[in-house]
């Protein structure tokens, strides 16, 4: 994953990324990889990261890497991971609340435990992450918060049994608003992104029947699917100093998909 110059120099700030192993995640890692940052990265697979870390290395000091395996889900884990992450680098300055899953069922289907499971990741996870780093960003009144929601908090996505998902997306875009009035006494703005049909391992399922993949990119204006790197290109934006007086708002990167 190559990013051809480097688009901001965020002076050595410590980033948290969750879900950093992959996908939209990992893109980003690349991204801020080689904007002058130190990483703290986020994932339950410990692999994923450590292969991801071996790949920054050529970036950037080894000793700005950490990765931490973490089950975003769980309230204990996600406390632990704070305080491993503060006690390695001594604050957390930009948190990408960026880890997800999706598990496509049609909503008569769907049993109660699967509904539990993607509510716990999708948006008990976004909040416990939030929270817990936020409380940190609190105290030093500043930081920058970006979660992943989805284009499809906007919309239900047609013929795919994305029920769910959808629901736990729209839930994301109103807690991001929720904490931006929350937070915005301590200087800390929170937005996030809503990415369109991208070419990450969540969607690779899709993308491997033709007649489905034929009709996302017939739909979306742009007649494309995003790259991973173009998503992390705007999570850069939203972390960076540009974006001082930007809170609260959802940025949907959908190349035109939800216009129609």
């Amino acid at each position: 994953m190559v990013f051809s110059e480097i688009m901001y120099n965020f002076n050595k700030g410590v980033v948290l990324i969750t879900g950093a192993a992959r996908g939209i995640g990992e893109a980003a890692s690349h991204a801020f990889a080689q904007s002058n940052t130190k990483l703290v990265l986020v994932d339950i697979d410990l692999e994923g990261l450590k292969n991801l870390k071996n790949q920054l290395i050529s970036k950037m000091d080894q000793k700005d890497i950490f990765i931490i395996k973490t089950d975003v889900s769980d309230p204990n884990d996600v406390e632990k991971m704070t305080e491993q992450a503060i006690k390695y680098f001594g604050e957390i300055n930009i948190l990408f609340n960026n880890a997800g899953i999706n598990n496509r069922i049609p909503l008569a289907d769907v049993s109660y435990e699967i509904w539990k499971k993607m509510m716990s990741v999708n948006l008990d996870g976004i909040f416990l992450i939030a929270q817990s780093v936020g409380r940190e960003m609190i105290k030093r009144r500043k930081g920058k918060i970006i979660n992943t929601a989805s284009m499809s908090g906007f919309i239900v996505n047609e013929n795919l049994n994305d029920g769910v998902y959808c629901t736990t997306k729209a839930a994301v875009v109103m807690l991001t608003k929720a904490l931006a009035v929350e937070w915005a006494e301590y200087n800390i703005q929170v937005n996030a992104i809503a990415p369109g049909y991208t070419e990450t391992p969540l969607v690779k399922r899709l993308l491997e029947n033709p007649k489905i993949h034929k009709e996302l990119v017939e739909r979306t204006p742009m007649h494309r699917l995003a790259e991973p790197h173009e998503i992390a290109k705007a999570v850069l934006y939203l972390a960076s100093s540009d974006t001082t007086y930007i809170t609260g708002h959802t940025l949907v990167i959908d190349g035109g998909y939800i216009i129609w």
